[in-house]
């Protein structure tokens, strides 16, 4: 064999171990534990400038996401909330959010950018966002109520959470249907408007009913 061919082969196999090695390091740069974070970014939209959305994903596999429609000829400027529980699927460079309605699939491009599955050609692209608050809105809840004596604990559907009840809001409304349809015997399911309030490290501290909307005694997720 000719010294050129020798060395040509030589090449090859230095090109192609470098090329494993960038694949592993590439794989290496993106450990489970750096997914977490608060994401945030603008969807692309027909004729807007773009909807606001934001990705809360926790470290303990719940996620929070909020998207804010902007107001056009038909309708005013609203807000779209869903929570639930993220997953890794295929290879761990993807996500999936499964939550009320259909399921949301997030590609990893790197430690801080996600982008979404879509059939749009439009990049729909969410950047890790340190500064953003940690979610805290008012949204539609549903989930199994207990009393304990004058106290309440909720447990939401969608993500498991399970929280104190503060006794103002719409509490008061709450606990006279509560009692109507048979009292403390066993949990009963609920629906209303609430919020969550979580303490400086994301542990959730406590929950308060702002709107009450409907219980069941037979109910359950």
């Amino acid at each position: 064999m000719s010294l050129k061919r020798v060395l040509l082969l030589f090449v090859i196999v230095i090109v192609g171990s470098c090329g494993g090695d960038h694949d592993s390091n590439n794989v290496a740069e993106l450990p489970d534990e750096s997914l977490p974070g608060v994401y945030s970014g603008a969807f692309p939209c027909e004729g807007c400038a773009g909807i606001v959305t934001t990705l809360w994903l926790r470290a303990d596999g719940r996620f929070f996401f909020q998207q804010r429609y902007p107001a056009d000829n038909s309708h005013d400027a609203m807000d779209a909330y869903n929570l639930g529980r993220w997953s890794f699927v295929g290879d761990d460079r993807a996500i999936e959010l499964a939550g009320a309605g259909p399921a949301r699939t997030f590609m990893r491009l790197d430690r801080d950018t996600l982008v979404m599955r879509t059939d749009s050609e439009l990049e729909h692209r969410l950047t890790r966002d340190p500064g953003a608050a940690e979610f805290s809105a008012t949204i539609r809840m549903a989930g199994t109520m207990r009393m304990r004596g004058d106290s309440a604990s909720f447990t939401e559907c969608l993500t498991g959470f399970i929280a104190p009840v503060s006794k103002g809001g719409d509490f008061a409304r709450f606990l006279h249907q509560y009692r109507s349809v048979g009292g403390p015997r066993k949990p009963a399911y609920v629906e209303f408007e609430g919020r969550f309030f979580w303490s400086g490290d994301g542990t959730l501290k406590s929950l308060t009913i702002e709107r009450f909307v409907t219980v069941k005694a037979d109910g359950a997720c």
